[in-house]
């Protein structure tokens, strides 16, 4: 779906539309608004509304690589992993590794045992700029962590973190999970992916816009036969900003009523 994003939609609107965003964010940042607003308001995100629903949704993220990451060791990027246990065995695995964005790693026993109550699991949201999961114990966090991560939409993302023929082959694995962004294919036609932040370049940001919204379509249409000119909108803001059009599909029935 990359080609068909980059034939589709103006790289020069995207571009306009991400510095107005950002001048926006500035001016309320400027007024003071920005203190009573949560971190994400940082963030830009690339919204768009398919006029077909997919017929095979998952709650399951998945990454989404971007040639601007926004999480990075510049950026004092921070990831907790939660792991199979024992945890010391993964702890052993890392120590040697250049894994900067990995500040943490939690077995599923103390999860369990010590962050069971929602103050407890609040600050550990706060602490990290995400979270990553191992495939071994991802099915069992969803009822763990409970409602205080899903409505966040700070869900840890499942990646294979055993099995290597050697270490870094770990290494590169965690630092691609921490480097990229996450999708989920949910059960309507609106979606949304986090592809920059707005003290980022607008230039960056609007490539990771392009990226990000190719490889988000290709999850989305990989099991049905979707094609492009089955996105109605294509839409960018920044945290709750107003949305900015960048992309409209018009049908032949909608352009002989305009024509008429």
């Amino acid at each position: 779906m990359s080609a068909e994003v980059a034939q589709n939609i103006d790289k020069k609107q995207v571009i306009s539309a991400v510095k107005a965003l950002q001048k926006y964010h500035a001016k309320a940042k400027a007024e003071g608004k920005a203190a009573l607003l949560e971190d994400e308001d940082d963030g830009v995100f690339v919204s768009f509304t398919l006029t077909s629903v997919p017929t095979n949704p998952s709650p399951r993220p998945q990454l989404i690589t971007l040639d601007s990451p926004f999480t990075t060791k510049e950026h004092n990027s921070r990831f907790c992993v939660f792991v199979k246990d024992p945890a010391r065995e993964f702890k052993d695995q890392i120590q040697d590794l250049d894994i900067p964005c990995v500040a943490k790693v939690i077995g599923y026993d103390k999860l369990k045992r010590n962050f069971h109550q929602y103050k407890d699991k609040r600050a550990l949201l706060k602490e990290y700029d995400g979270f990553l999961a191992d495939l071994r114990v991802y099915k069992m966090l969803p009822e763990l962590l409970g409602k205080e991560f899903y409505s966040r939409k700070k869900y840890p993302c499942p990646i294979k973190v055993h099995g290597f023929e050697n270490t870094s082959e770990l290494e590169a694995q965690l630092n691609k999970a921490t480097s990229a962004s996450q999708f989920m294919l949910g059960n309507g036609p609106n979606y949304s992916v986090k592809t920059g932040m707005t003290f980022q370049k607008a230039t960056q940001v609007a490539d990771n816009i392009l990226q990000g919204m190719g490889q988000a379509l290709a999850y989305a249409t990989v099991h049905d036969d979707i094609e492009f000119n089955q996105v109605a909108q294509v839409t960018v803001r920044a945290g709750k900003s107003p949305e900015l059009p960048v992309y409209n599909f018009f049908s032949e029935q909608d352009l002989k009523a305009y024509s008429t």
